[in-house]
């Protein structure tokens, strides 16, 4: 499911780790392992980073990034 709970969902835990930078840290290799992982959820996150740059672009990290260009293609912005 990538509706938008799990957009909140997503948004409210990576807005608690990134208050650390291990936390940051944390979070750009656990959403990247998600995203090989969990069918979708790298198209949506590309999506959130498209629709919602100045949001999630701060929570978003480069190993993250990296799947989602290696898995969908998309050339998220920075």
């Amino acid at each position: 499911n990538s509706g938008p709970e799990l957009r909140v969902l997503v948004h409210r835990t990576a807005l608690l780790l990134v208050r650390t930078a291990e936390g940051a840290v944390r979070l750009d290799r656990t959403l990247a392992d998600l995203a090989r992982h969990v069918p979708g959820l790298a198209a949506a996150v590309a999506g959130w980073l498209t629709d919602a740059p100045h949001v999630w672009g701060p929570l978003v990290g480069p190993a993250t990034r990296e799947v989602i260009d290696e898995l969908t293609g998309a050339a998220v912005p920075v």
